[in-house]
Formats: C-alpha cells, structure tokens, sequence
C-alpha cells in the first residue's frame, strides 16, 4: 500500500479540523442548519487523518 508522509497526513487533518470549526461557525452565525452536517463531515476527516498520521509516525 502506499505510504503516505505523516507531516502531510497532519496538515491535511488540521486544515479538514480548521474548515470543520468555520462550517461550525458559520452555521451558528447564519443559522442554518445545513452547515452543521457539513461541519461535522469535515471535523471527523480532520480526526481520520489525524489518527492516520500517528499511526504512520
């Protein structure tokens, strides 16, 4: 399988971290509903590479 660069994997997971939190705030400040299911998408890829990253590490 393809390896991937744990320092990659770790920028991916906090920038997918960082754009969920924005969807989170976005959907506090706008009242919408539907930017929380996409918040919530984004934050668990940010976990999923996160997680991948130390594993890798």
């Amino acid at each position: 399988m393809n390896e991937q660069d744990p320092k990659s994997l770790k920028g991916a997971g906090i920038a997918f971290l960082g754009a969920g939190t924005a969807f989170s705030a976005a959907a506090v400040a706008a009242g919408q509903t539907a930017f929380v299911g996409v918040a919530t998408a984004f934050i668990a890829l940010g976990v999923v590479f996160l997680a991948k990253s130390r594993k890798a590490g």
